[in-house]
């Protein structure tokens, strides 16, 4: 009786260190240098929105104000 307690907590006890064993959730490494202006962009970004040319400023800053009226509660059609 004893040895089958010992036996269930060191069993618990494994399953309990393997789930502290998580791997990291990322992908890999940046897709994007960290020193580039944002809206110079990269070549092979797989997050570009439609509408917004890499490297051109004013289509940068129009793509940002389309996106944020998005989240315009009063602009909004209810």
């Amino acid at each position: 009786m004893n040895r089958a307690r010992v036996i269930a907590l060191l069993s618990l006890c494994g399953v309990l260190l393997a789930a502290c064993g998580e791997k990291p959730q990322t992908i890999g490494p940046s897709h994007r240098k960290a020193d580039a202006q944002a809206f110079q962009g990269a070549p092979d970004d797989p997050f570009v929105a439609k509408g917004w040319t890499a490297g051109d400023k004013t289509s940068w800053h129009n793509q940002i104000r389309q996106r944020n009226q998005y989240q315009n509660e009063y602009s909004r059609v209810q």
